[in-house]
């Protein structure tokens, strides 16, 4: 495809990453939270590097994806050297310290598996984040397809992680949600996350259903269905089931 470099065999990548990700629970079983975050970020970041022609240089394909698996590499590291625990995973944002220790993974675990000039592309691209990608284009893909995880019903979950770690309910997520819709944080999110309008109006449209989904949980969470029903019910009872005299 014209504007993007052809990828080298990936499926070593993938798998690599998968590994260095893949943290464990303390019954032994797999933590997939971060490696599934970093896998759609790598596959969203593919399509979105299909907009190359609007890229003043090519793309290299292979930078781009295993930029975006190891962008947030810095929580599996911090993990495994004890330094946070598995469940504060992704709660807070990825600072620049974080970038640059993903980035030295990257550099350490995909040494064998890249060209130089392409692992020192993605690891370049992965510090960039710290400016949203700056002016490197591998940079900006991964900046914006990252972004765009934010956006929608899958943020739900990591909504609910931080929830259970810090013993709140439902009723703290339906306020959180009231609280950045009142301050307009979402709309200040969609203004500065995103370069690409095609981008920017998929954020917009995931936004908008879940909101869709924040309003069925407030009204299950206030029985507000159930309260209806009886309504209906009680309506039908006098004709139903008359009084007797």
């Amino acid at each position: 495809m014209e504007g993007i470099v052809a990828a080298m065999p990936v499926d070593a990548i993938w798998t690599r990453a998968r590994v260095d990700l893949v943290l464990q629970t303390k019954q032994g079983h797999p933590d997939l939270f971060l490696w599934e975050h970093s896998a759609r970020v790598a596959h969203n970041a593919l399509h979105i590097a299909t907009l190359a022609t609007t890229f003043p240089s090519e793309v290299d394909e292979s930078a781009v994806i295993a930029a975006s698996l190891y962008h947030d590499a810095a929580w599996a590291v911090r993990c495994r050297e004890g330094e946070i625990d598995r469940t504060e995973i992704l709660l807070t944002p990825t600072t620049d310290t974080g970038w640059e220790q993903g980035a030295s993974l990257l550099e350490r675990s995909l040494a064998d598996l890249l060209s130089p000039t392409c692992l020192e592309r993605a690891a370049a691209a992965v510090r960039s984040l710290s400016r949203s990608g700056g002016d490197m284009i591998e940079g900006q893909i991964v900046a914006e397809a990252n972004n765009l995880d934010e956006f929608g019903v899958l943020a739900l979950w990591t909504v609910i992680r931080r929830g259970t770690l810090e013993g709140k309910g439902v009723q703290a997520v339906i306020d959180m949600w009231e609280r950045k819709k009142e301050y307009r944080f979402w709309t200040a999110r969609l203004h500065d996350s995103f370069r690409f309008e095609p981008i920017r109006e998929l954020a917009e449209e995931r936004l908008k259903r879940f909101e869709r989904v924040m309003e069925e949980l407030r009204e299950q969470h206030q029985g507000r269905d159930v309260e209806r029903s009886a309504a209906i019910e009680s309506k039908k009872q006098p004709a139903d089931n008359p009084a007797v005299s």
